[in-house]
């Protein structure tokens, strides 16, 4: 399959207009803190931060928080983390949902099989790459101003608090960024090399790195967050209203999971092993299936380690998934899967009379106009009009309102994919398998065996949360569930988008 004009042999573009550089020119920031109830509601319009705003901004404790409080409202928007990265276009890069109708199909559900050449897919993979260095340049201006105006900050545990979020959200947008358009992370044929924001000056334009070197910048990236947050990350900061549900942030054991993450994808799997293991014994987290899937939380934000609360789901999730029965599927509109391919693929071999997740995140009668039935994604709907009173205002944003991004499940899938016991994998199995209902007797004969049941794991425990194709590409996987062709190493190197400014080639 070719990229046509869209991709021009997965060749980078460097800016050579410094001063309206496109990764760092749409720097916004929001004001108002996101997770305190008393002003949930109370944000403020987008501002572009001008060299004067800025310069106020930092000149007191609030000015931080805001900044900060920006990065989160900007990763929870429909571009990034709201719908295109956990719904929609990741979600098609993994040929998980039907072939979409391209007659007729707004440009938000695009790029489905690597389709490049058309304007909807440049328009997605533009906001979603302008998005995430978006969300880095407001970090690094956090970062920047620490040094010279964080005393402003009296609590040194707030301080260095904010300022790992800082680091944790810079290294977090840039690993996507490397897991999207960046070469694979095992076996690459073709070399990529790619921009790493260290500031966000708007005379500052990021410099280029090989896949190794991008790779030991986020590590220290991860590894700076992770010392801050073990210092102050604790409960001190009780007190402080701001730092309440600390799930919605890249909180400590957030940036640990984010790291057994990066060094699964970069194939450092004893250290994803250590991670993981510690991380299920000690954060406090349990597995919370039994619990949220049959109450309705469907995201399961009992064991979310890292999510965003997005106010906006429902405008767009119901009408964009389905889930209810009094929605009807359009196929030219919607998102979907064939019956066959839920019970016959995705679910085959699979205790369907007990698993929850068959049960409860699938709606299985929905029909589209002429009565044929499609199964649709439960999993971000709700009843809106159960959720209209104030007393319920704090169950609709940490339970019901979720863009769950890390959760404990895959770190279980992480420890059970990298273990080198046969004895703890068949253990693990079995203690994350029963919170989904499901009582395991059978017993793994082998490793390889464990291997292969995680990946079709992957793809039922995380449809529609944007994981899937991550976990293709680190695999380099050919032979992918619902593609109608194998995959290639091209099909997964996702082209930088162009500017209107002028560009040059950067890779041969």
């Amino acid at each position: 399959m070719t990229n046509n004009i869209f991709n021009k042999s997965n060749k980078a573009a460097v800016w050579k207009n410094k001063a309206r550089s496109y990764t760092f020119m749409a720097v916004t920031l929001l004001a108002g803190s996101m997770f305190t109830l008393s002003s949930c509601s109370d944000w403020l319009d987008v501002k572009p931060l001008t060299e004067e705003r800025e310069k106020d901004l930092f000149t007191s404790y609030q000015g931080f928080k805001d900044a900060l409080s920006g990065c989160y409202s900007t990763l929870s928007g429909a571009n990034l983390y709201g719908q295109r990265l956990t719904m929609s276009n990741i979600e098609n890069l993994a040929c998980l949902w039907a072939e979409p109708n391209q007659t007729g199909l707004p440009a938000e559900y695009y790029l489905w099989h690597h389709q490049y050449d058309n304007t909807y897919s440049e328009s997605a993979l533009k906001s979603i790459y302008g998005g995430l260095f978006n969300v880095v340049a407001q970090a690094n201006k956090i970062i920047e101003h620490m040094p010279t105006d964080g005393s402003v900050i009296k609590s040194s545990d707030a301080r260095n608090v904010i300022e790992g979020e800082a680091y944790a959200l810079r290294a977090f947008c840039q690993m996507d960024v490397l897991r999207l358009f960046g070469q694979m992370p095992q076996g690459a044929v073709k070399q990529v090399s790619l921009p790493y924001a260290l500031k966000a000056g708007i005379n500052d334009i990021a410099a280029y790195y090989s896949y190794e070197d991008y790779v030991k910048l986020l590590e220290q990236d991860l590894n700076h967050a992770e010392q801050l947050l073990s210092k102050s990350d604790n409960e001190s900061l009780e007190e402080d209203e701001y730092f309440l549900y600390r799930q919605f942030r890249l909180n400590y054991q957030a940036v640990r999971a984010l790291k057994a993450r990066f060094y699964l994808y970069t194939g450092q799997t004893a250290k994803a092993y250590s991670l993981a293991k510690d991380i299920i014994e000690n954060s406090g987290k349990s597995l919370s299936g039994l619990i949220d899937i049959p109450n309705g939380y469907y995201t399961l934000p009992g064991e979310t380690l890292f999510g965003l609360s997005n106010r906006n789901l429902a405008d767009y999730a119901h009408s964009l998934l389905g889930g209810d029965n009094s929605v009807q599927v359009d196929r030219n509109s919607m998102l979907y899967v064939e019956e066959m391919s839920l019970d016959w693929m995705l679910y085959w071999g699979v205790n369907t009379a007990s698993d929850n997740r068959y049960l409860y995140t699938w709606n299985r009668n929905t029909v589209d106009a002429m009565g044929n039935r499609y199964p649709t994604l439960r999993k971000y709907y709700y009843d809106t009009n159960a959720y209209s009173s104030s007393s319920d205002l704090s169950t609709l944003l940490t339970k019901v309102q979720v863009m769950p991004i890390i959760r404990l499940s895959e770190i279980y899938l992480i420890a059970i994919e990298t273990t080198t016991d046969l004895n703890e994998a068949n253990q693990l199995w079995k203690s994350y398998m029963a919170s989904h209902n499901v009582n395991v007797t059978d017993d793994f004969s082998s490793l390889g065996d464990v291997k292969t049941n995680v990946i079709d794991e992957y793809r039922r425990e995380f449809f529609g949360e944007g994981v899937m194709f991550y976990v293709y590409k680190r695999l380099g996987t050919t032979d992918v569930l619902f593609s109608p062709t194998a995959m290639t190493e091209n099909e997964y190197l996702l082209p930088i988008p162009t500017t209107e400014y002028e560009v040059e080639n950067n890779n041969p």
